[in-house]
């Protein structure tokens, strides 16, 4: 399963390098082997989230793109055993495990190892407990009705359900929503004609709950909300990206050798239907 939680960060990462106050990762051009790794690790799932690009230039613009690295050497390590991982077909800079053996649980700590162009990586993460108490006020949602005037959620509408789970720490979740029918339908009223993809991603959250309203899906059919805790690592990742941009610093990393975060995360589910 793919999140691509992250994708976004790539960039932020790299332009954060010319801003780092680290001198050996302060100016990319002066120091081409510098890069930027981003693993991502799901308890129960297979290891497909894990990029690698370079750094841009300090005077680089925000829609300027990190290069991918394709040709990197990158593996994980549980109790001493090593997964080497493999290069993504059709996707620069994407890694996977390409074999059967490995069980992401909670509890696992791992090591991640990655190589490029003489410079050399490290970085752990533990995978965490999944949420607690996750709930949905409703199991069945109609769909959206396109071009009633006064739009947007209405308290009691039944085009949308609220997502609650136990947070008294206020640690940061994010949720999925994913349409998993073989062959789902479109809402046939959709001015975007169903050509949105089968998954929707929301901003990760401190809160304890997640409005999902029929507004931003697409298809008919059993969709799936799923709850992901996120690990600490990423939580400071996440909260570096959206600082002050009148107080630029470094972005968090718990990569070391290099830019980047490794980070893990579990998740737990539940079901509604559009109909």
């Amino acid at each position: 399963m793919s999140n691509r939680i992250a994708s976004s960060f790539i960039a932020a990462l790299a332009l954060g390098a010319a801003a780092a106050c680290d001198d050996d990762l302060a100016f990319a051009p002066e120091i081409p082997d510098t890069f930027v790794v981003q693993a991502f690790l799901f308890a129960g799932e297979p290891v497909t989230e894990v990029t690698v690009t370079g750094v841009l230039p300090i005077d680089a613009d925000s829609t300027t793109v990190a290069a991918p690295i394709s040709d990197a050497r990158i593996a994980i390590s549980r109790d001493g055993e090593r997964y080497d991982l493999a290069p993504s077909e059709g996707e620069p800079g994407r890694y996977h495990y390409p074999g059967d053996d490995l069980l992401v649980e909670v509890g696992d700590v791992f090591a991640l190892e990655a190589s490029h162009g003489g410079r050399t990586a490290t970085a752990e993460t533990v995978v965490p407990v999944p949420p607690q108490g996750l709930s949905l006020s409703a199991t069945v949602m109609a769909p959206p009705q396109f071009g009633v005037r006064g739009g947007g959620f209405q308290p009691g509408a039944d085009d949308a359900l609220v997502a609650r789970w136990e947070n008294s720490a206020s640690a940061l979740h994010y949720v999925v929503v994913d349409n998993i029918e073989a062959d789902p339908t479109p809402f046939a009223e959709s001015p975007f004609g169903g050509g949105f993809a089968r998954r929707f991603v929301q901003r990760p959250t401190a809160g304890d709950s997640a409005l999902v309203s029929a507004r931003s899906l697409s298809w008919f059919g059993r969709h799936r909300v799923k709850l992901y805790r996120v690990n600490q690592e990423y939580a400071d990742l996440y909260e570096g990206l959206n600082q002050d941009s009148r107080d630029l610093n470094e972005p968090p990393s718990n990569v070391r050798g290099a830019l980047g975060v490794f980070s893990a995360f579990s998740a737990d589910s539940a079901f509604f239907e559009v109909r």
